[in-house]
């Protein structure tokens, strides 16, 4: 790996810095002002969404699973002989494989369809011989990224005649997996959507989403994206990586007061030891360094960064009381790079292709950041991605990473409402016209509110789980929150932190796993995976 020192002289006390930050400031505070007006319409709708969901399905299996049958009324002869029944009523297509229960109340489903055109609702998984042995799979919603990964959407699909049309034809669509059917539909729908419903139940052997390579090959053709395809976590998921199509410019960005921690048994400078293992190990070429540092930094830390470094290491020197959100927005007025590298202290990046592999993500337009997996020194997840239910949890925070958790959320590439800055990437330009980092959240929330400020100018977070870095967390300083910043979060995001778009309502509420409101221990079993542990 080639370091540049790209800012010669940096500083955070000159005009030209003070000027760049108020612009930030500015912009924050125009988002900010939208957001809290949004979340203020929520309000006044006086909707307590804080108080859980009722799960539909709580009572035992055979009072509820009579609601739910194989051969739908309106299915023809030739239906029911054949893999996949076509149901229709109205403007709307039902594919139904034939191992598939639907519900009796299949018209009030397709009611809540509205003006979508393509829609795919939750579903329930079942032991014919054992009724205790069924489990509920509660989806997100629309995720075109998650999609390739696996056919998270599942095997039932509604779709217009008009998008059924476009996509080949009912008899076409009939004949192909689920996941080359969800793909060829999602791809030319306008308006796909998740009904927060139970729409069908299977057996349990068919629970985990379903995986076609080739379909997922076929799509990227279709749509243009030029990647590289392969199967990942033994065969249950597909992971694509896209080429880019041209070598941008990175600029790392790094606060720390010089901090020595015990990490794998060595006592280390965090900001040392994290910068030392990106260089041994990133296959990226050039890119710019800057380490913000604290006024009271000692200069053996200071001398030992700049060694692990090679030299090439621009420094700022931040003198007030502790805001990350001002460190990094004090470095990232100051660079040209196109993308923004954010890198906490206590980081150790551990797939060499980290880099490559976030920035691939960004040759979708619509992409805003990215975040790869994080893990304790232990191994167990520290984040993948948040979970905003109704708080913001770090999914799997803690837990084994297992590649059946919750139908495979781990194995994929997948949208999140937002994603822990510790290690994150995003375009400058795009940072700049977020706002920056806010600087109203000096300690906690900052990645939370730039994510959902990202998504309110139409951009999504992604998560991936094929990259991969170390998070020694609160090494570097004791976790809390701060009420106000908790104030000033719900101030201006109530109405997107209790109704995550990536989220489901039946979720059971204030839990850091994907885990159905449903209290068994089959549910629990569920979202905690049982096979082996993914290396």
């Amino acid at each position: 790996m080639v370091w540049s020192l790209g800012l010669p002289k940096m500083a955070i006390d000159n005009q030209a810095v003070a000027k760049r930050l108020e612009v930030l400031r500015f912009r924050d505070a125009e988002l900010g002002q939208d957001a809290e007006t949004a979340a203020d319409k929520f309000r006044s709708r006086q909707i307590d969404v804080v108080k859980p969901y009722e799960f539909p399905f709580t009572a035992p299996f055979e009072k509820f699973y009579p609601s739910f049958v194989y051969v739908a009324p309106h299915a023809t002869r030739r239906q029911k002989k054949s893999p996949i029944r076509v149901l229709k009523q109205r403007n709307l297509f039902v594919f139904v494989p034939r191992h598939c229960v639907i519900s009796t109340s299949l018209s009030d489903v397709l009611e809540k369809v509205g003006d979508a055109d393509f829609a795919y609702a939750d579903s329930f998984h079942f032991d014919p011989a054992d009724h205790s042995m069924f489990t509920h799979q509660l989806r997100p919603g629309w995720s075109p990224e998650r999609l390739r990964g696996h056919c998270y959407v599942g095997d039932v699909l509604i779709a217009t005649k008009k998008l059924v049309k476009r996509a080949g034809g009912m008899k076409f669509l009939a004949t192909l997996t689920s996941h080359d059917r969800a793909l060829r539909l999602s791809e030319i729908a306008t308006s796909p959507t998740h009904l927060p419903v139970l729409l069908y139940g299977s057996p349990i052997e068919s629970r985990n989403p379903a995986v076609d390579i080739e379909a997922v090959k076929s799509h990227c053709v279709r749509i243009r994206i030029d990647a590289q395809v392969s199967l990942c976590a033994d065969g249950a998921a597909v992971k694509v990586i896209r080429n880019r199509s041209r070598r941008p410019s990175v600029c790392a960005i790094m606060p720390t007061r010089g901090t020595q921690a015990d990490v794998f048994g060595q006592r280390v400078v965090l900001a040392a030891h994290s910068i030392q293992k990106l260089r041994e190990r990133s296959t990226f070429g050039e890119i710019e360094l800057v380490v913000v540092v604290d006024a009271e930094t000692h200069a053996s830390a200071i001398e030992e960064i700049t060694n692990s470094a090679g030299g090439n290491v621009s420094f700022v020197t931040y003198d007030k009381l502790f805001n990350f959100a001002e460190k990094i927005n004090v470095a990232a007025v100051q660079t040209d790079a196109d993308y923004l590298l954010f890198v906490n202290d206590d980081t150790e990046i551990i797939t060499p292709e980290i880099i490559d592999i976030m920035l691939s993500y960004f040759e979708d337009p619509n992409v805003g950041m990215v975040a790869p997996l994080l893990k304790y020194e232990d191994g167990t997840v520290q984040s993948a991605g948040h979970l905003l239910n109704p708080i913001p949890f770090d999914l799997y925070r803690g837990a084994e990473l297992r590649r059946d958790a919750a139908f495979g959320i781990l194995n994929v590439a997948r949208e999140v409402s937002s994603a822990i800055a510790a290690f994150s990437m995003t375009p400058r330009k795009l940072f700049e016209l977020a706002g920056g980092l806010s600087m109203l959240f000096p300690a906690d929330y900052n990645d939370i509110d730039y994510c959902l400020k990202l998504d309110m100018l139409g951009y999504r977070t992604i998560f991936t789980p094929h990259a991969e870095s170390f998070h020694f967390e609160s090494k570097t300083r004791i976790p809390g929150q701060k009420s106000e910043s908790v104030a000033l979060l719900g101030k201006r995001w109530q109405h997107m932190i209790e109704n995550d778009q990536y989220g489901n309502r039946f979720l059971q509420p204030f839990q850091s796993l994907w885990k159905s409101n449903h209290d068994s221990d089959w549910s629990m079993r569920e979202a905690k995976g049982t096979v082996g542990v993914i290396s």
